[in-house]
């Protein structure tokens, strides 16, 4: 057997009785569609049997010693892409998995994103089948898996001349959590032209550009967390921004709305700060 045969038989008996979240559907299935992934693409066969082995550290008792037998460079790949200390918060491991990223080879980051990229097409699968009840399945619901996949791929970012599917990854998970595959300016500034309210020229704009779901779910958002008081949430928002130049009455409600707004498409989009002030200082003589 070659070494993508061997590595399939090895995964499929470790991850025996294992079922996808949420599903019937046999664990299998995914780290063999990200392999699919990998060799459409182009890899080697090493970084294809390091796509079959991706989770096997991180979710069965396989340990390094018994991946050292695909070789060194197999096991690194695997081991780049696994998440170890399961003692930390969802939202610590997936902080440091975005800060690791800077660190990893174009290898190490082809298998990442093959396995970001089979999680993204399952979840529009299920989609297509059950609706939004599919978020149901998941530690963190859909604003938080927004905030993810969006930060892995603005990290990713550098890397999406060379490796193509970074831009395959960023095309589908923004048509996901956001309605339409292209995030543009004009776009953005449809959604800053919906902060204080939504006119029924905005919204029919915001239908046609596709992201009028998405605009309603922030400005959702937004308007709970200005109802129940969430200053304390926007108050080193609207500090950074001050300190880069933009300044806030403090007299009426209306920043609060705003930055309330602002936090909230934010987080969503995974953007910096310096990113939402680029964006927001283009709007400022709108808002």
């Amino acid at each position: 057997m070659n070494i993508i045969e061997k590595a399939f038989q090895f995964a499929l008996k470790k991850h025996e009785g294992q079922y996808r979240k949420g599903t019937d559907i046999p664990y299998i299935t995914h780290p063999f569609a990200v392999s699919m992934i990998l060799k459409h693409y182009g890899y080697s066969d090493e970084v294809i049997a390091a796509g079959l082995l991706h989770d096997t550290l991180e979710d069965t008792d396989t340990t390094a010693e018994e991946l050292f037998a695909f070789g060194p460079y197999v096991l690194e790949l695997v081991q780049s892409a696994s998440e170890f200390d399961k003692s930390l918060s969802w939202e610590e491991r997936k902080h440091r998995t975005i800060a690791e990223l800077t660190t990893k080879s174009p290898d190490q980051l082809a298998v990442i994103v093959a396995d970001k990229l089979h999680n993204i097409r399952s979840i529009q699968s299920d989609i297509d089948e059950v609706g939004e009840a599919v978020w149901h399945r998941f530690n963190r619901g859909k604003r938080d898996q927004s905030w993810y996949y969006l930060s892995l791929i603005n990290a990713l970012s550098p890397h999406e001349k060379d490796i193509r599917l970074i831009r395959v990854l960023n095309a589908e998970a923004k048509r996901i959590f956001l309605g339409s595959g292209k995030l543009t300016d004009r776009k953005i500034d449809l959604l800053f032209a919906s902060a204080y309210y939504l006119s029924e020229e905005v919204k029919e704009q915001l239908q046609c550009e596709d992201i009028l779901e998405f605009a309603l779910e922030v400005k959702e958002s937004a308007e709970g967390l200005y109802r129940n008081g969430g200053l304390s949430l926007i108050e080193p928002l609207m500090g950074e921004l001050q300190r880069k130049g933009i300044q806030f009455e403090t007299n009426s409600d209306g920043p609060i709305i705003l930055l309330t707004f602002c936090y909230e498409l934010q987080y969503r989009l995974g953007w910096s700060t310096d990113e939402l002030y680029r964006h927001f200082k283009r709007n400022l003589s709108k808002l």
